[in-house]
């Protein structure tokens, strides 16, 4: 009886490790198939790549390309379910499964790859710094001993830390929340990717830039786990149709209008 009992054990444990090894083959981009739908992580408040509008229905360049994605899978770009994250949580998020891929004005660092896979680069941006209209602030060099707001876990909070030490970062966790401590006077400038800032330039009147240059040009990436291989390939060629059919620069000009030649002619550099 022993033995029998033994043997039904062993059985037991070698059916539920060959299970968890064959999830571990498949992978993310087999599970998504499964499912019927991919779980995007994306921002809300950073338009005009993410962002939900007068209806609450998510809007953007992240938006589009994460959509792009879910018609390769699918046949059909509504395929979707889009979670909010922010700079701070969206790590924690993929890692933790709650979602199978950041789209999320995501920065390419070699620290981030320690931690997540990148796709080849989608997009390219760089850090301005916004300040109130009567600022005498031109250049982050005069950000010293100053309080700056920045977003946690940005590629701009990181800029600021390693170019101007002795600056006073006020972290939030949302654009918004930064761009309100700035008008009201709670911080005297705001650091962040300058697509982002140009955009809440046009909309509120009584700030400007400090100046025009960006600096820390960086390039936004899709992440997916450390080691999944087939669903990051997968991801990369999609992006790789996308430019050659002319899909990716159609998108450009959506939301980037005037604008969108120079970034292309960024990006190709």
């Amino acid at each position: 009886m022993k033995r029998s009992t033994s043997l039904l054990l062993l059985l037991v444990f070698c059916f539920v490790s060959l299970v968890y090894s064959a999830q571990g083959i498949a992978g993310t981009l087999q599970d998504v198939k499964r499912r019927g739908k991919l779980i995007a992580g994306v921002k809300t408040d950073y338009p005009p790549l993410g962002f939900l509008d007068k209806k609450g229905v998510n809007k953007g360049f992240d938006i589009d390309i994460a959509k792009a994605i879910s018609k390769e899978l699918f046949g059909n770009e509504e395929a979707i379910q889009f979670v909010p994250v922010t700079s701070g949580n969206r790590i924690a998020f993929l890692t933790s499964r709650k979602i199978d891929i950041i789209v999320a004005t995501f920065t390419i660092t070699e620290e981030r790859k320690r931690e997540v896979d990148f796709s080849s680069p989608y997009f390219i941006t760089g850090q301005l710094i916004l300040v109130r209209g009567d600022s005498k602030i031109t250049k982050y060099e005069d950000l010293a001993g100053r309080k700056v707001a920045t977003i946690r876990g940005s590629t701009g909070d990181i800029a600021i830390e390693e170019l101007v030490p002795t600056a006073e970062r006020v972290k939030f966790e949302g654009n918004f929340e930064a761009l309100h401590a700035l008008k009201e006077h709670r911080v005297e400038a705001f650091v962040q990717d300058f697509v982002l800032l140009f955009d809440l330039l046009q909309k509120n009147p009584g700030l400007k830039m400090a100046n025009l240059q960006p600096f820390r040009p960086a390039r936004y990436g899709l992440a997916v786990r450390k080691g999944d291989k087939e669903w990051l390939d997968f991801i990369n060629s999609t992006l790789v149709k996308m430019k050659e059919s002319g899909e990716y620069e159609k998108l450009l000009k959506k939301w980037f209008g005037l604008e969108a030649e120079a970034l292309w002619r960024l990006f190709k550099q």
